[in-house]
């Protein structure tokens, strides 16, 4: 078995047949068949399904070409981490971040990237901790920053820090004073992020505790949104007091009682290796967060914490 056999199989999967597969690799198409057809006979397994509209993998196909792109991504992490320790500090990182913390964590990671590696590619997925842990597990993504708790035991698990959550209400709303009991506000409509969020579910696990029932007739995942709608009427929220826009109107924050700190962690693969330009991500992340909220500990974890 060569790499160009895993190159080709992988090639057809992403063009659809063996023609749009030679066009992509500037060969021919019975270079492509022989691959193909040496790569089975060396396996023992039919790996396409050849029809009019092109190929499509079978269930060992499928298994063949999943390896054969992490084969890929760990060559070019070996060409990356060879290129850093000849001094030519070039190389690429990947790192996933939930919206809630992106705005005030990335700046400052990409400034210090730019000061400590300024030769490092370094490309950033924003999106919820739920679609963040799939991307780390099929290694697309080395490394993310999401929220607390994470079950996935798949997942290296590292703390970085606790911070407040609090309530966003519109300007005008009527609440008691600060802090508010979580009992009042859930009396308003709630403006949150989808309901397997981890935040969601730290919030509504909050409320069944207080018997309290929420009333949520939006669920958002951008936060810049939510604020939005927070400003204009349509409810409340409860968020990360450092994922508040602080250059929005019409609102107003308020502590609650009642909620518990909002847990970022970052998460690995445990079948994954760091390159050494993700590594040097890490580092960064754990630098930049030294100090800020509540705790900091980068101590490894597999599951949920312990109850409190």
């Amino acid at each position: 078995m060569e790499l160009r056999h895993l190159e080709t199989l992988v090639a057809i999967d992403r063009e659809g047949s063996f023609t749009a597969a030679a066009d992509a690799l500037n060969t021919v198409q019975s270079n492509v068949s022989e691959q193909v057809r040496q790569l089975e006979t060396e396996l023992g397994v039919d790996l396409l399904v050849r029809s009019r509209r092109g190929a499509s993998p079978t269930e060992c196909g499928r298994a063949v070409i999943e390896r054969a792109r992490r084969i890929h991504r760990e060559l070019e992490a070996m060409r990356d981490d060879l290129a850093m320790l000849t001094g030519l500090e070039v190389g690429s990182a990947t790192l996933g971040i939930v919206g809630t913390a992106s705005r005030w964590i990335v700046p400052d990671v990409v400034a210090d990237m730019r000061a400590k590696a300024p030769g490092v590619t370094l490309r950033i997925n924003e999106g919820a901790s739920e679609r963040l842990f799939a991307e780390v597990l099929t290694h697309e993504l080395a490394q993310a920053v999401v929220t607390e708790p994470v079950q996935d035991k798949r997942l290296v698990v590292e703390h970085l820090l606790d911070e407040a959550l609090v309530g966003l209400v519109p300007e005008d709303a009527r609440m008691p004073r600060s802090p508010v009991p979580l009992a009042a506000l859930a009396r308003l409509p709630l403006v949150l992020p989808p309901a397997n969020n981890p935040l969601r579910l730290e919030v509504e696990q909050a409320a069944r505790s207080e018997g309290a029932t929420l009333d949520v007739p939006v669920e958002v995942e951008g936060v810049r949104l939510i604020a939005d709608l927070v400003a204009s009427g349509t409810g409340a929220s409860i968020l990360p007091e450092t994922a508040i826009p602080r250059d929005l109107t019409g609102l107003r924050v308020v502590g609650v009682s009642g909620l518990p700190p909002r847990r970022l962690a970052l998460v690995t693969a445990r079948d994954a290796q760091l390159t050494i330009a993700d590594r040097a991500v890490r580092q960064s992340i754990f630098g930049v967060l030294s100090g800020r909220g509540r705790a900091i500990t980068g101590t490894n974890r597999a599951g949920p914490p312990a109850a409190r």
